[in-house]
């Protein structure tokens, strides 16, 4: 994969515009404005379970809150987590080919949780999450290594999504409420419909919601239209129950269905042909959760215990063939934590621990193959045992202010196993050590050093079968050769060692009495050994082309571990507001090489942002607002096919509340205003063009 050397040629005037008014006028007002950067005051719970603010927590972190979903309505992941800084969804504008990366570390690098339960299903064809965001309370994320206390999978960050609860509709005092509501996206012809009930009965608390979407194809800033059909229905149901003064139950359940009908590999701009023929894919997830909080009086005890079950899978069907093609992981883990609170020598301080234990369990089958093998999908399981700890202290300085350490430290041993190939088993030390240091009320100066590591998957472990098929060379169609699949069961886990240093500054009445200005950056570099790559050996072997010009083949595709590569990078995100008026953005850049060779490497972005701005028209209760999101040239790439123009694209929205008593709001908006032809890093095909939307919302409680 490629990097990034950053020009602002053809939008650049734009680009370096933008980018002087995120870090001149920037910083944000109000901590439920949540446009993807979040005011000193809000607690960020994801980072170091210490329940440390944003402002002061020794790297960066963000969170979308529920005012920013309920008026932005998003409908799939480019749209929910736009505006978190060096976050790039890629692979294109259909559900399915949708992948994450983060700090040039892709999907692989990224911890994903609902509710605190991992989500591991990842498919470069199937998807990687199957979420609808109408069902959403909040969405918080952390960058940079995070395996000091998520163990594999977290060098690149987290991404903690939290379904809705009671509390989020209900003030004090209510015991009742309703939220419902619809809309329709023009580009796509998507039409939605979602209704959420919440209860409070005293000692327990319930909410059960359910959403259903229906689009076709979509249609693109380039002219062409992707071939795609969803229909999708998800459901939520949720309680807690105080059980006593120092007890707490939550159960949950998460539900996701879609019937899908596009290509087989869902991403880029695939057509549909004889190779990539269109499947009727059936999508399933269920999340089942179970959370018990013990919290006595007693600094010492608190103590919060989550056991979870997710079953994902992928069923697609292609008629015309009468084939069958399954993939489904199944999640089960238990993770528990205790947080003790006490002074030791006159300091203040917080220790976390905890263990966690979690399996996949993977199976793939291919009607079409003469074993039943899926080719990329083996069947096989992995075992993770983890244990942490991490200790929080603050020290006064005096006249020099305060320091904020955070140490911390965790084990992790795995192991995976498939009948494809000989086992594999590792263990990992994760350590990491953070500060911040405050010298008065208004600036923060942060660093920290960490080790993270990610191990094998199954499918770079095991992988076996049929990769591609093409015609041959010589004798053309109907003969068709394959690249097969190769197994590498002796891959070693990715290492890698993460350097960020950083500062902030928050002010309140910077040129007005009553406005806020904020603004937080940092600069990291990722040293990663032992990177796992997918290597694809596209070669003809010398009998394609001699008589009788078999046996033939396309060559292999296999995993293997690089020596050395390198990623670094900066991120900058600032918020300004005063009055009625808001104005939030962000600057970002990540870039990186392979050490060995010098060839760009990882998930790379040019330099990139967006901005922000809003202004709120009272007594009329009319909200007006844009977005501005932009990127340089991209052009450090293995090939030419590989390099992206620049681009910058234009999104406006407004918010209206016509009736003082009435609980109704309509989101009107117009994205990508002037049908902008433009292309994501490694998406491979340009993204969705201009598209009206409409939400109407209805929110009561009694």
């Amino acid at each position: 994969m490629t990097t990034m050397i950053s020009k602002f040629d053809g939008c650049g005037w734009l680009a370096a515009s933008v980018s002087l008014l995120a870090l001149t006028a920037p910083a944000l007002a109000k901590a439920d404005a949540g446009q993807g950067v979040e005011a000193s005051d809000v607690i960020v719970v994801t980072a170091t379970r210490t329940q440390l603010t944003n402002f002061d927590y020794p790297g960066l972190t963000s969170a979308i809150s529920l005012q920013t979903l309920d008026e932005n309505r998003p409908t799939d992941l480019i749209e929910l987590l736009e505006d978190i800084p060096a976050l790039e969804v890629s692979g294109g504008p259909r559900r399915t080919g949708q992948t994450l990366s983060l700090r040039g570390l892709g999907r692989e690098n990224v911890t994903l949780l609902i509710d605190g339960a991992r989500q591991n299903f990842n498919s470069a064809h199937d998807g990687v999450l199957f979420l609808d965001p109408a069902l959403l309370g909040r969405v918080e994320s952390v960058r940079g290594s995070a395996s000091s206390l998520y163990g594999s999978g977290a060098a690149g960050g987290v991404i903690a999504f939290e379904t809705l609860e009671a509390d989020d509709l209900l003030d004090d005092g209510q015991s009742f409420g309703v939220r419902a509501s619809a809309g329709y996206r023009s580009v796509n012809e998507e039409s939605r419909g979602s209704v959420a009930l919440v209860g409070d009965a005293g000692n327990f608390e319930g909410v059960a919601a359910l959403s259903v979407r229906q689009s076709g194809d979509i249609e693109l800033g380039s002219g062409d239209a992707l071939t795609v059909e969803d229909d999708i229905v998800s459901g939520l149901l949720g309680g807690e129950w105080d059980v006593s003064d120092a007890l707490e139950l939550e159960l949950g359940w998460l539900s996701f269905r879609n019937d899908s009908v596009e290509p087989n590999n869902g991403q880029g701009a695939a057509g549909v042909d004889s190779l990539n023929p269109l499947m009727n894919k059936d999508v399933s997830s269920d999340s089942l959760r179970a959370t018990l909080r013990f919290a006595p009086s007693n600094p010492l005890i608190n103590l919060e215990t989550t056991l979870y079950h997710n079953i994902g899978a992928v069923d697609e069907t292609d008629e015309s063939l009468n084939r069958f093609i399954e993939r489904d992981l199944t999640t089960t883990g238990i993770r528990a934590e205790n947080r003790a609170e006490f002074a030791l020598g006159g300091l203040d301080m917080a220790l976390v621990t905890g263990v966690e234990w979690y399996e996949d369990e993977q199976e793939g089958t291919d009607s079409a193959t003469a074993d039943g093998v899926r080719g990329g999908v083996p069947s096989g399981s992995t075992r993770f045992t983890g244990v942490w700890a991490q200790l929080e202290s603050t020290l006064d300085l005096g006249a020099a202010g305060e320091l904020i350490v955070l140490p911390g430290v965790r084990f992790d041993q795995f192991e995976s196993e498939s009948d494809q190939a000989d086992s594999n088993d590792d263990d990992a030390l994760s350590p990491r050590i953070a500060a911040t240091w405050a010298p008065n009320d208004s600036v923060r100066v942060f660093g920290s050093w960490a080790e993270a590591f990610r191990a094998p998957s199954l499918n770079e472990l095991y992988l076996s079968d049929t990769h591609f098929s093409l015609p041959h060379p010589i004798l053309g169609a109907p003969v068709f050769i394959t690249n097969s699949f190769i197994a590498n069961p002796d891959l070693k886990p990715e290492h890698t060692e993460t350097l960020e240093i950083g500062a902030a500054f928050s002010h309140q009445g910077l040129f007005t009495g009553d406005d806020r200005f904020e603004i937080k950056g940092a600069w990291f570099q990722t040293d990663a050994e032992d990177l796992i790559n997918l290597n694809v050996d596209f070669a003809f072997n010398p009998t394609c082309f001699a008589p009788p010009f078999l046996p033939c083949s396309a060559g292999t595709t296999y995993s293997e571990n690089l020596a050395e590569a390198e990623l670094e990078g900066f991120e900058i995100a600032a918020a300004y507001s005063v009055g009625a008026f808001e104005l939030s953005g962000s600057l970002f850049e990540v870039d990186g090489e392979d050490k060995a060779t010098g060839e760009p490497l990882g998930a790379l972005q040019p330099v990139m942002g967006f901005v922000n701005a809003r202004y709120t028209f009272e007594p009329q209760r009319l909200t007006l607002g844009g977005r501005v999101a932009f990127a340089a040239d991209f052009d450090k790439a293995d090939s030419v096919a590989q390099e992206r123009d620049g681009y910058a694209v234009l999104d406006l929205h407004a918010g209206w509340t016509p009736l003082a008593e009435q609980p109704l709001r309509i989101n009107l908006g117009v994205d990508n205003v002037f049908d902008e032809d433009y292309e994501r890093v490694f998406a491979g095909v340009s993204e969705a063009g201009r598209s009206v939307r409409i939400d109407l919302t209805w929110t009561g409680a009694w």
